[in-house]
């Protein structure tokens, strides 16, 4: 996106791609301070709020007509924000069910957000084509950021079902 829809060179795209890095070091810093007093789920829950409160921000900034990198990667700034506060606590969770399956946990966690990953990368790829813009991109992080949304919702609906601590 930063060299084929901005323009951009190398290292102007390396220097906006600390925005999010940034965002991530708050992030953590939040986890870190703050998630024994608010709880592992409601952090999570609060993380993919933030990411995709920015991600839809960005969505309609973009559909307005804002198309710049620094607006485009600024608002990546929450994205990182949110996965500060989402990651650590949603690893922690995903171990801490139970301790006897934890390197099992921790495997297939990694594997489903590799997975993941690679699977959004790939459809980003399909979708991104010349002259398409950033806006193919957004919408797939927006679909993501609320998927992660539904997601930890359910878990708390599910905890409270199962009366397990939030």
């Amino acid at each position: 996106v930063g060299a084929d829809v901005f323009g951009l060179a190398s290292a102007q795209v390396g220097i906006y791609f600390a925005a999010p890095a940034v965002g991530y070091g708050v992030g953590n810093f939040l986890s870190g301070r703050y998630s024994v007093r608010v709880g592992m789920t409601r952090m999570v829950l609060w993380g993919a709020l933030v990411t995709t409160t920015g991600m839809a921000i960005l969505l309609a900034v973009t559909a307005a007509g804002l198309h710049h990198p620094a607006v485009f990667f600024g608002m990546t700034t929450l994205i990182g924000l949110g996965n500060g506060m989402v990651l650590p606590n949603a690893n922690a969770g995903m171990l801490s069910i139970n301790p006897a399956l934890a390197g099992t946990a921790s495997g297939l966690g990694g594997a489903i957000m590799i997975g993941g990953g690679a699977a959004l990368a790939a459809l980003a790829g399909v979708v991104l084509r010349p002259g398409s813009g950033e806006m193919p991109l957004i919408v797939i992080m927006v679909a993501s950021s609320l998927a992660s949304v539904a997601a930890i919702l359910w878990v708390i609906r599910r905890s409270r079902a199962l009366g397990l601590p939030g």
